[in-house]
């Protein structure tokens, strides 16, 4: 029998502490749960026994939330991180959205806070693979396409940065993009439901917001090359592009809709963030997974299995869904090479993303992206497979 998931919560305000106390108390006979006052009472706790779930309060006298999840983040990687607070200077939010995987707003209903630790331990347990999160909780920030990075600055210098023109700009970068949702769908806005497209994600953060996050060191960190001579960060970028805009045109095709067909542009921009990390991170292993894919003929995934004991797709899901981003770009990203795994079986962004890969597959952006295929069983079982010429 596996052992109980163990729960840290700290907060100073011993009336909050038993409300939580009392309001998680159903989940007893599943959660190991602490209850602790203060951040080095926290640290103390984790050097008894690490917790695989923290929940902190910001504002705390001695040690508050921020420097308790920094050191939290540095000594206890693996361990999933919640901060709370009623109020949250932005400059502030900036350093957090590297120390935190999740804001949750104050006052908070305690089932809020429940199911949202409920949902990324089910992504955890359903990744049933320690590899995936050994590598993702070592992973700070994500590298962004550097002609885009030059690109906003020098708009936002020339003070012509409207919603209209930033959006443009960021909805063609992974990181940035994967970046900018983050911090919007978290509990610093308050908002009713997730957003997974930037522009409506920038009319909540406002251009100042954008352009401390765009300048903040760390956040945005500007990577010249993979360090892999045969691929650029450059080649994964026009790639990651070319399939948004495929899957964006096919639920245009499909008549799904201004908005679905959003959400499919920012999955295809999506769906290979986690080669993005480990090509990033990693760049000799991921010439290793190259020269097997390549030289070997080995297929893509399983070179990474290989090598990494774990895929692009398990890595880039399971970041996107501890951020807390819509379950159809956290899905899509999942399952684009395996749709027939999403949760829902019709039309989806994660059906998108999968036949625009093998529509894009002979655009020879690079050699790595060409050995993508469909999963015609699924596409028929679905009552798709007649659509195919038209979508191609």
């Amino acid at each position: 029998m596996p052992p109980p998931i163990r729960v840290l919560f700290v907060d100073d305000d011993p009336i909050l502490l038993e409300y939580l106390h009392d309001s998680m108390s159903d989940m007893a006979d599943k959660w190991d749960m602490t209850f602790l006052g203060g951040g080095r009472e926290g640290l103390a706790a984790f050097a008894d026994a690490p917790f695989d779930v923290v929940v902190s309060d910001l504002w705390m006298p001695g040690m508050d939330g921020a420097e308790f999840l920094r050191e939290i983040r540095t000594s206890y990687p693996g361990c999933i991180r919640f901060i709370l607070s009623s109020s949250i200077d932005r400059d502030l939010a900036i350093q957090l959205v590297e120390r935190t995987h999740q804001f949750i707003s104050k006052p908070c209903k305690a089932a809020f806070l429940k199911m949202a630790i409920i949902r990324v331990l089910c992504l955890r347990n359903k990744m049933n693979n320690e590899s995936v999160k050994e590598l993702v909780a070592f992973i700070g920030q994500l590298p962004t396409v550097p002609s885009l990075y030059l690109e906003i600055n020098a708009l936002l210098e020339k003070d012509r940065a409207t919603a209209e023109k930033l959006s443009q700009i960021i909805s063609k970068d992974t990181a940035m993009t994967a970046m900018i949702l983050k911090l919007v769908n978290s509990a610093f806005f308050n908002l009713r439901s997730a957003i997974s497209i930037p522009s409506e994600a920038l009319n909540y953060l406002g251009t100042d917001l954008l352009k401390s996050l765009v300048l903040a060191h760390g956040l945005f960190n500007q990577i010249a090359s993979f360090g892999i001579p045969t691929f650029t960060i450059n080649h994964l970028w026009r790639h990651s592009l070319a399939v948004a805009g495929t899957a964006k045109r096919i639920a245009e095709a499909e008549s799904m809709g201004n908005q679905c067909a959003a959400e499919c542009f920012t999955a295809g921009i999506l769906h290979d963030v986690g080669i993005l990390i480990l090509a990033s991170k990693f760049p000799k292993d991921y010439q290793r997974v190259l020269n097997m894919n390549l030289q070997d003929g080995c297929d893509l995934a399983f070179a990474e299995h290989h090598i990494f004991n774990t895929s692009h797709a398990n890595v880039g899901g399971y970041l996107l869904g501890l951020w807390g981003l819509p379950e159809s770009i956290v899905q899509a990203t999942l399952w684009h090479n395996d749709p027939r795994n999403q949760e829902i079986h019709r039309f989806s962004p994660t059906i998108a993303v999968h036949i625009a890969k093998a529509v894009c597959a002979g655009d020879q952006v690079h050699e790595i992206f060409s050995g993508a295929t469909l999963d015609e069983g699924y596409l028929e079982a679905l009552d798709m497979k007649h659509n195919l010429e038209r979508w191609q």
